[in-house]
């Protein structure tokens, strides 16, 4: 009894892999060796192991047996042995997961998805972004970066978490910086001035683009800027796009005086209810900004912008480019009947 005991805690005590190896090696050894025992009663190896997993799984269907006293004798070796050694290996393997699945949580994996979203700093305003991408994006992998959170903030088959300093660059490299889709820099919460978080968010972003430049990759980079005098810094470091969410508020304040319910007009478009704002292509049928803001009128959608420009409205005479970032406003069905055609 005490070598059985003796055995057992150095079989615990296995590297993974060998008790993996070890494991396979006498599940095969033992379908070959049974039907080396009785050929008449195994009528051939696969019946050998089809009586050993049911054997060492304790499953024991009765279907198939050993009837010779060395056949006997090696059943009761594989009941102690094989038993043990199985529910060891199982043991291990949801250990294992287990363990995988607590260091995901924490953010300690490093990240294999790619074509992904990543958010830095988890945020209120994070928060809402991330609702409003899982509503909108069913496909789209998302991927959180922040220091200050112990473990993932939402558990969602679309979101993963990576915990570390966002200027750090092997905390970006782990969250497989270089296939991401976009990132999108949020400004830190509960800092001392505006300047100090936007001091934060502009070092990030040069992290972030020199880490482009080094692996000679542009990553496309949205920062919220608190202050829009800090903008020309944002600039110098290559940032393609900002958030001015402070300056934002109070010229809608401004609007909503002035115009009353300007407001609703705006948190309609800046949420998933209702009539929304989406970015379509070019068709091959349109050549103008005239023939397209018709056709997609007759649709039932309003063409507002080619990319960041809203003159188009003075220029409908004038040809698409090919490349043309077409923003429309309409409900969500009409915009997916758009893109399908």
């Amino acid at each position: 009894m005490i070598f059985f005991k003796q055995l057992f805690v150095k079989v615990i005590k296995l590297n993974n892999w060998f008790l993996l190896f070890a494991t396979l090696t006498l599940v095969f050894a033992s379908s070959y060796f049974i039907y080396f025992l009785e050929p008449d009663t195994f009528a051939s190896p696969f019946e050998g192991l089809w009586w050993t997993m049911t054997t060492v799984t304790t499953v024991g269907y009765g279907d198939v047996s050993p009837v010779t006293v060395p056949g006997k004798l090696f059943a009761m070796f594989l009941y102690i042995v094989g038993i043990g050694l199985m529910t060891i290996f199982i043991g291990k393997a949801i250990d294992f997961l287990s363990i995988r699945k607590r260091l995901k949580e924490e953010g300690k994996l490093n990240i294999s998805t790619e074509g992904h979203i990543i958010l830095i700093n988890w945020t209120k305003k994070a928060k809402i972004t991330l609702d409003e991408l899982l509503h909108t994006f069913k496909d789209i992998p998302i991927v959180v970066i922040d220091e200050k959170l112990e473990k993932t903030p939402i558990l969602h088959e679309q979101v993963e978490f990576v915990h570390g300093n966002p200027a750090n660059q092997d905390v970006l490299l782990q969250a497989n910086l270089l296939k991401c889709k976009s990132v999108m820099v949020f400004a830190p919460e509960n800092t001392i001035a505006t300047s100090q978080a936007d001091g934060q968010t502009l070092l990030i972003a040069t992290i972030l683009e020199g880490i482009g430049k080094e692996y000679k990759q542009n990553i496309y980079t949205i920062c919220e800027v608190l202050e829009s005098t800090h903008i020309q810094a944002f600039k110098h470091a290559s940032v393609e796009e900002f958030i001015t969410a402070n300056d934002t508020a109070g010229h809608l304040a401004a609007r909503s005086i002035l115009f009353n319910g300007s407001s609703e007009i705006i948190r309609q478009l800046t949420s998933h209810k209702g009539y929304d704002l989406y970015s379509i292509g070019k068709k091959e049928t349109w050549n103008t900004y005239e023939e397209a803001r018709t056709d997609l009128a007759q649709q039932g959608a309003m063409l507002i912008a080619n990319g960041n420009d809203l003159s188009i409205i003075n220029q409908l005479k004038k040809p698409i480019p090919t490349d043309a970032k077409l923003f429309i406003i309409c409900d969500q069905l009409t915009y997916e009947k758009i893109v399908t055609q």
